[in-house]
């Protein structure tokens, strides 16, 4: 039995081009805002820009920023713990003895095959091979 205390190797998150599309809906509001800023006559319209505005901000930016976020693969000394979903719900955790392979698949994924469950599919990961690589030789050297 070993006291020793596990420590994180590596914190991966997933790769930054998947804000891109989040980012460009904001600027489309924020374009929105600043075109149509003083040109409404009423003050329907100028609730109708603010809140068609803010609705696009929230839903297509600061939902899939928190996404973004809160995903993460964390690879320590002794397990690996996968955590995805909005605000982290989504909680994936295996041990490196439990692992029996680790495989590439097509779209930059990641495949965690584990003894008697069901494996471990991480999508979009930065860095995917050598990523896998790492857990490959960390669960072999266990």
């Amino acid at each position: 039995m070993s006291f020793l205390a596990e420590q994180r190797i590596a914190r991966i998150r997933p790769r930054g081009s998947k804000l891109f599309l989040p980012n460009l809906f904001l600027f489309a509001a924020c374009f929105a805002m600043a075109f149509f800023s003083g040109r409404p006559t009423e003050q329907w319209q100028y609730t109708l820009l603010w809140v068609g505005s803010g609705s696009v901000a929230f839903f297509f930016w600061f939902i899939p920023l928190l996404r973004f976020m809160s995903t993460f693969l964390d690879v320590t000394t002794t397990r690996v713990l996968y955590r995805s979903g909005l605000l982290g719900q989504k909680r994936r955790e295996v041990s490196l003895t439990q692992i029996k392979d680790v495989q590439l698949t097509k779209g930059r994924t990641i495949s965690i095959i584990i003894e008697g469950q069901e494996p471990i599919v991480i999508p979009g990961i930065a860095k995917h091979k050598t990523v896998a690589v790492e857990i490959d030789r960390l669960a072999a050297a266990m």
